[in-house]
Order: structure tokens, then C-alpha cells, then sequence
């Protein structure tokens, strides 16, 4: 089953939202990222969140507060459609605001328990969440489109192969070491002890 989060931040543009294609997947709103849905003129199942930022005299019946102040309402919106067994999860609206914020986003991918695939989506490409209970992932990425491999948590041993540049087991920590590589027109595979973010350029 695949699951699509609409944040609160930026309106995504058309490209962006043609792209996670609503139409064969349950939209849920992130908080204020409901409004934002409905007002483009889509079909929001549930709103999730602390309700902080939400029009809530209008999602009477479809609202699911979640009071928690250790995570933020994208972790929290996570865990409650991974627990429902969504395996695959799009999530848009995750642009602007403050640095802070940003961060915050990428934070949520390494607090995100599960193997469910995860997609933050960019205006300017995708990042994709690997959880070392996906074994090895596999994604397609063409010649010359340039992708980025982030640790997020401590990894002692990262193989990346399908690329320019390949790893074999090597350590790695939140660095730069996985920044700039390319794809050769094969299928990238990456395995790894830990979890990782990968973004893909548009």
C-alpha cells in the first residue's frame, strides 16, 4: 500500500505533485498541510499532528492528534502509516521555512523506524530512505544524473555498487564522503548497517 504526506511548508508545484501521482495512494495532511491539500482540490483521508497549524472546525471526524512533543508531526505521521502497513510513503509540502526546519525533515527519516520505502519529495529530486531492514535497495538512476549518499546514523560497513564512484564496506558518518556521485545507465544497489538518506537530482 503506498501512503502520500502533505506537510505544511511550501505549496509543492505541479511537477512535483504529478510526479507522487495522488491518484493511486491515501493523502494524508501533516498538520496544516491538510489545508493546503484540500485547497489544490484534493481528497485528504485524515489529518495527523498536533493540530496546531490545521483550519480543525473543518476535519471534524478525520483528525488524529497526537500530542507528543519529542517528534515533530512528520515522525509522528510516519510511525501511524507505517503501523497501518503502508509500505511505500511520498511525502511532499517539505520544502521552506527556517533551516531549522529543513533539518528537522531529514531528521524525521532517521527516527522513522521500519523498513517502509520513504521519499521526500524535492523541486529539485528525491530523497530516498534506507533502513538496514531493506537488505539491499535497488533504484534505477540514468548516466550522468548526479545523486548524493548521506549516513544518518552511524554505519559501520556501506556497499554502493552501479555507480562512478563505489563503496565496499566501508565506515561512514554524517560527512560529505557521499556527495556528488553519478550513475553509469545501470541499476544502483546500496546496502548498509545503518540508516541512510540518498537524493536523487531531478
Amino acid at each position: 500500500m503506498r501512503a502520500v504526506l502533505w506537510c505544511n511548508g511550501d505549496i509543492p508545484s505541479t511537477v512535483v505533485i504529478e510526479r507522487v501521482t495522488l491518484g493511486n495512494a491515501v493523502l494524508f495532511g501533516v498538520d496544516g498541510g491538510a489545508d493546503k491539500a484540500r485547497a489544490l482540490g484534493h481528497t485528504v483521508s485524515e489529518v495527523i499532528g498536533d493540530l496546531d497549524s490545521v483550519d480543525t472546525n473543518s476535519w471534524s471526524g478525520s483528525m488524529n492528534n497526537i500530542s507528543d512533543e519529542d517528534n515533530s508531526d512528520l515522525s509522528k505521521s510516519l510511525e501511524v502509516v507505517i503501523g497501518r502497513g503502508f509500505d511505500e510513503i511520498d511525502v511532499i509540502g517539505v520544502e521552506g521555512g527556517s533551516f531549522g526546519h529543513q533539518l528537522g525533515v531529514i531528521g524525521s527519516l532517521a527516527e522513522t523506524s521500519g523498513g517502509s520505502k520513504v521519499r521526500l519529495h524535492h523541486e529539485s529530486g528525491v530523497t530516498h530512505r534506507y533502513h538496514p531492514s531493506m537488505g539491499t535497495m535497488e533504484m534505477m538512476v540514468d548516466r550522468g544524473v548526479s545523486f548524493s549518499v548521506f549516513a544518518l546514523t552511524r554505519c559501520e560497513s556501506v556497499s554502493l555498487g552501479g555507480s562512478k564512484w563505489e563503496l565496499d564496506g566501508v565506515p561512514l558518518d554524517l560527512s560529505t564522503r557521499g556527495l556528488s556521485n553519478e550513475g553509469t545507465g545501470e541499476v544502483v544497489n546500496i546496502s548498509a548497517d545503518g540508516t541512510l538518506a540518498l537524493f536523487v537530482e531531478a
